[in-house]
Formats: structure tokens, C-alpha cells, sequence
């Protein structure tokens, strides 16, 4: 194989794996996590991009929180969600990484 024949593979396993890694980061990007907040005060909901897409909060169980309380687990809710969504995020990308590297 000429020199230039092996640039050109070359090349072309680089795009493969480029085209590789940008499909599994959107389809990542639109997973999403949704994290249980505790004593069954409600839930919140990120996509793998760190996008907060919902907050169900219970009324009812809201009413035991002080309003400090209340924000402090929520925005703890949030920041778990948004941690597992970006270790998923970095998961999907590693496995498509490595799974070029052995091809």
C-alpha cells in the first residue's frame, strides 16, 4: 500500500470515528435524567446536555419544608441530576471512543 493509501485510510477511520462520536453526543445530548427528591417531595428532570426540562413538586409534601429547606433540595435535586446526566453524557461518548479504537 503506497503511502498515500494509507493517508487516505487513514483519513477516512478519523471521519468515521468523528461522525461516530458527534451521533452518540446528540443522541446523549437528548437523554434524559430525572432524579427522585427525598422524602417523596417530587422530582426534577435534566437532559444529558445539563438542560433543566421539569420540576414536579408535591404540594402536599412540599408543606412539611421550611421555604430554605425547600431550595436547598431542590437545587441539590438539580445539581445530582445534572452530575449523572453529564457522567452518562461522558459514558456514551468514552464508549463510542473506544469502540473505534478497537475497529
Amino acid at each position: 500500500m503506497s503511502y498515500d493509501d494509507e493517508l487516505y485510510h487513514l483519513a477516512r477511520e478519523i471521519d468515521a470515528t468523528v461522525a461516530a462520536v458527534e451521533q452518540a453526543s446528540v443522541a446523549a445530548a437528548r437523554d434524559r435524567v430525572t432524579w427522585a427528591l427525598p422524602g417523596e417531595l417530587g422530582s426534577v428532570t435534566v437532559t444529558g446536555a445539563g438542560e433543566l426540562v421539569d420540576v414536579q413538586v408535591d404540594v402536599a409534601a412540599m408543606k412539611a419544608y421550611s421555604a430554605a429547606s425547600l431550595s436547598r433540595q431542590l437545587l441539590l435535586g438539580i445539581q445530582r441530576a445534572e452530575e449523572t446526566a453529564a457522567q452518562r453524557y461522558d459514558a456514551a461518548i468514552a464508549a463510542v471512543r473506544d469502540e473505534e479504537r478497537l475497529v
